[in-house]
């Protein structure tokens, strides 16, 4: 039987699974995510939560498009994309999904501007359009003052907001952010939170994968991995923290 976590608020679908999982085969084949119907809407701040080991991974890389499901469907922003090439799922990777990861990902001896307008090339956005993108993206996170500026003289708490630009260059359907304040000190943290929360605002969907218990309770929902079931957790319900089953992913 499918395990339900559907969207409460009924807001217009971004990542729509439909009895989707994700089986690694083998000897004894492992369930990394077992069969779940997931909604995601527009608009909507979600934390997924879950001990190591219990499958959260796996979700983020199917919904990133890095991983397809082994049986199931998923549509993002209303695009079936299991028929879909490869050439045309990294193309629907880089219009619609920003990433923004714990490592920062940047270039060294490129300017932050540079840094951001970079995002726009896997769509083939000409470069006039992409820098002004990537200025404006730098200035929704408060770096327009060291769009200059190489990202070695910048602190961890700017070059990840210098990321979270990068991801919003691209004008995505979604945020897929992975342990996003996993290199930061506890202010540096406060900062990027109040950063995601102002993008939610603006109307931006962030899922965000986390250990962080403080970050995920700042998140509006939270949608627990365990043993490669997902839920959708009441806001008053902790996530669990027990022990892993062996072998999961």
């Amino acid at each position: 039987m499918t395990e339900q976590a559907t969207h409460p608020e009924g807001g217009q679908p971004v990542i729509v699974l439909d009895a989707l999982e994700r089986i690694y085969p083998g000897p004894a084949p492992v369930h990394a995510v077992r069969p779940v119907d997931l909604v995601i809407g527009q608009g909507d701040f979600a934390a997924i939560v879950g001990p190591s080991g219990s499958g959260k991974s796996t979700l983020l890389n199917v919904l990133g498009l890095l991983d397809s499901p082994t049986a199931g469907r998923y549509l993002l922003d209303g695009i079936d994309t299991g028929p879909l090439r490869p050439a045309q799922r990294a193309a629907l990777r880089g219009s619609k999904i920003g990433f923004v990861f714990q490592s920062f990902h940047l270039l060294a001896n490129r300017t932050a501007l540079d840094n951001v307008a970079l995002a726009g090339t896997y769509a083939k956005t000409p470069r006039k359009i992409r820098l002004a993108r990537a200025a404006e993206a730098i200035e929704m996170v408060g770096l327009s003052h060291r769009a200059g500026f190489m990202p070695s003289v910048m602190s961890g708490g700017e070059r990840q907001r210098l990321a979270i630009a990068r991801a919003l260059a691209c004008r995505p359907a979604v945020l897929l952010c992975d342990e996003p304040t996993g290199n930061l000190d506890t202010e540096r943290s406060e900062e990027i939170l109040a950063l995601f929360e102002q993008m939610n605002a603006a109307g931006f969907t962030i899922v965000i994968v986390t250990h962080d218990e403080q970050l995920a309770a700042r998140a509006h929902r939270r949608i627990e991995v365990r043993d490669g079931n997902v839920r959708d957790l009441p806001t008053s319900e902790p996530p669990c923290t027990g022990p892993v089953e062996a072998g999961s992913q």
